[in-house]
């Protein structure tokens, strides 16, 4: 278990080492995959573990926490940030263009990449779930005053039809973000994952603190983006001749 959260940790793209190759690409999606696997295993096969972690953050059936001023602010940030770092990366591609010679300290591909990023992650595979699964959020069950039943993770419903619960969307945009390591030069990028990395990780678990995402949500949500990203690593590094490792 030590060497496989190793391996995880070393190769994944959005995580402190990103990989330099194509086969460091593919063992990055493998062990991703394979914490996906494992992850889902884990919360079809113990359901209340959803229900217990969201449980820590009522009380009466309230989300007591769902107005803290704070936790709200960290919420709003990260919201309102995100248009401004994806039309970010829009006017960089757009500068390479008109001034290709003139703008080489940032290749189009390390903004193309963070684009991509939010694209296969954020915005196709969490908003394609969403729709496919229709899980009710955990303030709307009747555990916490609301009126729907629970259903574990990955088991399809029909009790949401829009903005569902699984996965969750804002912790796959933390994750997505996680992106933007291709910026930030290769001698500082380990440093930079390391203080992004907790950061984002606290966007993330704030929905559960909310009452608006259910653990599993979080997790995979995460972990679905992670595995996009390097899905898309992989396609730029072989398809693209700028590396963007470096």
């Amino acid at each position: 278990m030590r060497k496989f959260v190793s391996d995880y940790w070393n190769s994944a793209p959005s995580s402190v080492g990103l990989p330099a190759t194509p086969s460091e690409s593919d063992r990055a999606l493998a062990a991703i995959g394979t914490s996906i696997v494992w992850v889902s295993f884990v919360f079809v096969v113990f359901p209340n573990l959803d229900l217990m972690v969201s449980r820590w953050f009522a009380s009466g059936g309230i989300f007591v926490l769902a107005d803290d001023p704070f936790l709200r602010a960290v919420r709003d940030i990260s919201r309102l940030a995100q248009p401004y770092l994806i039309g970010s990366m829009i006017v960089l591609i757009a500068l390479q263009g008109l001034l290709p010679g003139r703008m080489r300290f940032c290749p189009p591909e390390k903004p193309l990449f963070v684009l991509l990023s939010f694209a296969a992650g954020p915005l196709f595979t969490v908003q394609t779930l969403k729709v496919l699964i229709g899980r009710v959020r955990p303030r709307d069950l009747v555990e916490f005053g609301g009126t729907m039943d629970f259903t574990p993770v990955w088991q399809f419903s029909a009790a949401c039809s829009r903005n569902c619960s699984f996965p969750s969307g804002e912790a796959s945009a933390a994750a997505a973000s996680l992106s933007l390591l291709v910026l930030v030069p290769a001698r500082l990028r380990r440093a930079a994952a390391i203080a992004l990395s907790p950061c984002l990780l606290f966007v993330a678990f704030n929905r559960v603190i909310f009452g608006a995402h259910f653990l599993s949500d979080v997790v995979l949500g995460w972990l679905l983006t992670t595995f996009a990203m390097a899905w898309v690593w992989r396609w730029m590094d072989v398809h693209t001749e700028e590396k963007l490792w470096r």
